[in-house]
């Protein structure tokens, strides 16, 4: 699909760019004709992004943020605009990982991706919908999971930021929909990002871990392709592989054998990866 009707000359900002769906993003974004206003923690990453977009005849800029930070997520929104003259697309993407029994999880890990996945998504959101709200268009891309619509064991904390951000999303979306601005969740199963063996991880091997993931991994071509046609359509969530729409209706139709089968999943990674002392 070309996505050059959609995104040329448009303006999008992409949070966590420098790697995974964010630098896949920022480049079908840019080919298509876009402004991509690349953004990651890690700001080596994204220059290296940028200077690729650039080199294939592409519009980009990096900047250093960390999206815990409210005030400078802010800035970057607002200096955009400034910039530019108006901000059409956000994608909220940065993100981290936990994994392991919720017993084991030291309360770090829980701060952190709280910080990081929903309060940093909040935060972005807050910042472009003011914009988006005065300019009378505009779209918030939000990265949840799949974990944010059905239960994901020994991901608890990964599962409770994602949830979080699909009910963020869904609430915005009715109080949007009247002003010419649309939202959407990104809830894909596992797309190969390297965010599952760089996960904060207690107790488990990341590797043994990934391998033992039912269904497999969706390449990130592939995934970032196929989260892309949804934004154009401005679907309200966007899931993939096929088997993932089978687990949300069977969560939503019989969540008790839901649960069951999440719980034989999660035995099957337990006797894989769990590191034994």
């Amino acid at each position: 699909m070309s996505y050059s009707e959609t995104f040329n000359n448009k303006v999008a900002v992409i949070t966590g760019a420098a790697s995974g769906l964010g630098l896949g993003f920022a480049k079908e974004i840019a080919k298509a004709g876009g402004i991509v206003v690349a953004s990651d923690v890690n700001i080596e990453g994204v220059q290296k992004v940028v200077a690729e977009i650039e080199s294939a005849g592409g519009k980009a800029e990096a900047h250093a943020l960390d999206v815990r930070d409210s005030a400078a997520v802010t800035a970057l929104v607002d200096g955009t605009v400034e910039k530019h003259g108006r901000i059409d697309y956000i994608f909220n993407n940065a993100g981290i990982a936990v994994q392991g029994f919720v017993e084991e999880i030291p309360v770090e890990d829980w701060d952190a991706i709280i910080d990081i996945n929903l309060k940093g998504v909040a935060y972005g959101t807050s910042a472009a919908y003011k914009h988006m709200v005065k300019q009378g268009s505009g779209h918030i891309v939000n990265t949840a999971s799949l974990a944010g619509l059905t239960p994901a064991p020994l991901l608890a904390p990964y599962s409770t930021v994602k949830f979080g951000v699909v009910g963020m999303c869904d609430s915005l979306r009715v109080e949007a929909q009247s002003k010419g601005v649309y939202v959407t969740a990104l809830c894909p199963g596992f797309i190969d990002t390297g965010i599952y063996e760089n996960s904060r991880s207690t107790g488990f091997d990341t590797t043994k871990a990934k391998e033992s993931i039912p269904g497999g991994i969706v390449s990130l071509d592939k995934g970032v392709k196929k989260l892309l046609d949804g934004v154009v359509k401005k679907k309200r969530v966007v899931t993939l592989p096929w088997f993932a729409h089978l687990l949300i209706l069977g969560y939503k139709l019989t969540p008790n054998t839901s649960i069951k089968i999440s719980g034989k999943m999660a035995a099957r990674q337990v006797k894989k990866a769990r590191i034994r002392s």
